[in-house]
This record gives structure tokens, C-alpha cells and sequence, in this order.
């Protein structure tokens, strides 16, 4: 027997390998990703065509989209250090004005006049730096930021890029609301959580510019609610191929509540980013004749330091509902789930302190053949970041899904 070396120091090293062993065994299962659908015998039909045959919502997810449905990919692994949901809506909330490698783009862009005279931003970008009216018949993505967000957000601008230099070569026009990324403010009436009108123009207008394009739409946060709640208005009628929502609140009364509630998240992270953006433009709004019958109290709106004050104030006089209960019950999309006709992806964290996944409705996805979820363990509200440095991990998902169902 070697000096030193004793059959208890080898019994200490097995025990501390299969300690190891079984820890990271346990830690790889607390993020696998995990998709809801209607199932492959009742998955909603793609396309059909004598190349493929039939081709479903099931075959989508399961053949092309490996990092949701590959059991050695389907893993969202969070940055050592933003191991929390907490810790990963900071980061991702205090540097979302960042620009790397991966988001270092220049948009053209185009703006729309609505039928009440209020304007949005079309903000294009393709890896050729073609303008958005050039006859182009490759696909189109129409990408919605939340509330407050624009074109300019980190995450937009690098799902931008990777779209655009992908295989499928999209053409990518970022949306942007009313009265944000620098758009004129020409209309008094603000968007809000289901204000779906202009998007609804927006597709419209884009479709008409490229009929022989083929589209999809991806909604961010309250954008993912917009574009939820407008494809399932839609029904049937829907232009768009497919669309994808990431973080979508689907009842915006729970996420109201959770936005609302006084905790360190919200108090000095995400109510002052959101609330600082929306004055501004409430500001900057100040020349406009508002409608003597939305009855506003000037003072309470400029005086609104919460995000609920603004709804109760503005939001709710101004959509004409009863009080902020209808606003909620009229903007959700949940209610709009089951009326979706076209391939649709969510993809929500199961650490969402913003959108909670108690708003999330699960049974939809099960008898939806149309729909797909997909829970994510780890990723807090817009975080999913991955690796040293952080990555975000939902740019291939969404790329993933879309390419395949316009190829």
C-alpha cells in the first residue's frame, strides 16, 4: 500500500464525486426548459406540401426548435452570478441601453400616421441595409418592445441583428408606441396594455408594402399582451404567419398587482424606468387639446410617481372604463387565447416577479392545438441570460421557431 493513501481517503473521494455528481445533475433538471401544447395527435396544421407532407405545431417545436425540445439542449443555465430572477431583471433593466458586438445596429426609419392623427415608429434594419420599401419578397419580422421600451433596448436590437443575419434573412421593423423612441407625439391619446389599434394599422400597412412577404410577429412584456390580444382578435383573419411573446402577463391584473406591490425590485428598478419614460412623453405631449369628455385631472397625472396612478388617472378616463378592474379585464389577452388561429410560442420564467406565472393560463395552452408554452425555470422579467458574459438565451428560441415556420 502506498504511504498515505488508505482505503478511507478513497471512499471519501467517491462519495465527494458522486456528491458533485448528483448536484449538478439536480441543478441541470432545476433548468430544464419545459413546453406545454395540445400534444402531436391534436397539434394544429403549419402547412402541407408534397416536400414535407403535413406539418404541425408538434413538428415545429420538436424537429427545428432544438433548444426548447432537445433533451441535451433544452436548457436555460443562468449566469453564475445572476443565478435569481431578481438578479437577472436588474441586469437586464440597468443595461438595456448597452450596445455590443451582438446589438451594434443603425435602423431606417419610417413613420405612421394613425386614423386619430397619432404617429408610430417603424424602426427597419436588414443585414443589407435595405430600406423598408424595397421590393424585397424575403420574410419580415415585427418586433413590439413593453411598456416604455423602444427600438433602442439592448435585447431589441440584438434579436434584431440575429434575425436579419440569419439563414431566413429577415427584413426586422421594430415597432415603437406612440411617444417613445423620439416619435412624434401628434395625438393625445397614449397606448396603454391593449391598446391594439396601431399595431393592428401597422400590420396592415406592412403587409400592403410587401404582399409577397411572408411575416411573424414577437411581442416583449406588455408588447407580448398587445400582440397576443391582437392575433387572437383576429382569429381566423390574422396576417401573420405565426408570432412569438416573451413575458407576456396575459392577465394584467396580476401583473399590475405584482408591478405595484412596494418592494425593492420596484421601487428603485422598474417603476422609476417605466414611470420616467412615460412623463416624459406625458410631457412632451403637454401642447395637445385633449377631449373635454376624458374629464383628466391635469395635476394627479403629472403628479403619478406609480405606475397605477397613471392607469387610474389616465389610462382608464381616457379608454372610457368604469375604473382600473375594466382596464385590466379589457386589455388582458387571456381573454383571447383561445381564439388564436396561427402558430403561436410564449415563453414566460418561472421567476417572473413582473409577469408571475400564476397569470400565465396553462389549461389554454393544453387544448389551444394552435399554441405552445414554454416555462422557463430561471430567467426573471426579460433577463434569460446565460453564460460568461451574459448572453441571452431567448434570441435562439425565437429564431429557431420563426425561420422554420416561414421556410
Amino acid at each position: 500500500m502506498l504511504d498515505g493513501f488508505y482505503p478511507s481517503t478513497t471512499i471519501s473521494m467517491v462519495a465527494l464525486g458522486l456528491l458533485g455528481y448528483f448536484g449538478l445533475k439536480r441543478f441541470m433538471d432545476g433548468c430544464r426548459i419545459n413546453v406545454l401544447s395540445a400534444g402531436a395527435k391534436t397539434s394544429g396544421i403549419v402547412r402541407q406540401t408534397e416536400a414535407e407532407g403535413v406539418v404541425t405545431l408538434f413538428d415545429i417545436l420538436h424537429k427545428d426548435c432544438v433548444s426548447l425540445t432537445d433533451p441535451q439542449l433544452a436548457y436555460m443555465v443562468p449566469t453564475p452570478y445572476l443565478a435569481t430572477g431578481l438578479l437577472q431583471t436588474i441586469y437586464a433593466t440597468l443595461r438595456v441601453r448597452r450596445r455590443d458586438q451582438t446589438s451594434d445596429i443603425e435602423y431606417v426609419r419610417e413613420l405612421l400616421v394613425m386614423k386619430d392623427g397619432g404617429t408610430i415608429s417603424l424602426d427597419w434594419y436588414d443585414c443589407a441595409g435595405a430600406e423598408s420599401n424595397d421590393d424585397n419578397s424575403g420574410p419580415i419580422a415585427l418586433i413590439m418592445s413593453g411598456v416604455g421600451g423602444s427600438s433602442q433596448e439592448h435585447h431589441i436590437r440584438a434579436l434584431t441583428k440575429s434575425l436579419a443575419c440569419s439563414t431566413a434573412a429577415f427584413r426586422v421593423a421594430v415597432f415603437n408606441h406612440r411617444g417613445t423612441a423620439r416619435t412624434p407625439i401628434t395625438s393625445p391619446r397614449p397606448y396603454d396594455s391593449g391598446f391594439t389599434d396601431d399595431f393592428r394599422a401597422t400590420v396592415k400597412h406592412v403587409c400592403a408594402a410587401n404582399p409577397c412577404s411572408k411575416i411573424v410577429g414577437i411581442g416583449f412584456s406588455m408588447g407580448a399582451n398587445i400582440l397576443t390580444k391582437y392575433i387572437g382578435e383576429e382569429g381566423t383573419m390574422c396576417a401573420l404567419q405565426c408570432a412569438v411573446a416573451v413575458c407576456c402577463p396575459f392577465d394584467i391584473k396580476v401583473s399590475s398587482a405584482a408591478i405595484n406591490e412596494s418592494n425593492m425590485l420596484n421601487n428603485h428598478v422598474f417603476q422609476p424606468a417605466v414611470m420616467g419614460t412615460l412623463m416624459r412623453a406625458i410631457k412632451r405631449a403637454s401642447h395637445l387639446q385633449v377631449d373635454p369628455k376624458w374629464n383628466l385631472n391635469v395635476e394627479q397625472i403629472h403628479g403619478a410617481t406609480r405606475l397605477l396612478e397613471l392607469e387610474e388617472h389616465l389610462m382608464v378616463k381616457i379608454g372610457g372604463y368604469r375604473d382600473v378592474n375594466e382596464y385590466y379585464e379589457q386589455s388582458s389577452s387571456v381573454n383571447h387565447v383561445d381564439n388564436i388561429e396561427v402558430p403561436f410560442l410564449a415563453i414566460n420564467s418561472l421567476d417572473d416577479r413582473i409577469t408571475p406565472p400564476r397569470g400565465i393560463p396553462i389549461d389554454k395552452f393544453m387544448t389551444n392545438p394552435n399554441i405552445a408554452l414554454a416555462l422557463v425555470p430561471h430567467g426573471g422579467h426579460l433577463g434569460f441570460l446565460t453564460g460568461i458574459p451574459p448572453k441571452i438565451w431567448f434570441i435562439r428560441p425565437i429564431e429557431e421557431f420563426v425561420s422554420a415556420i416561414v421556410r
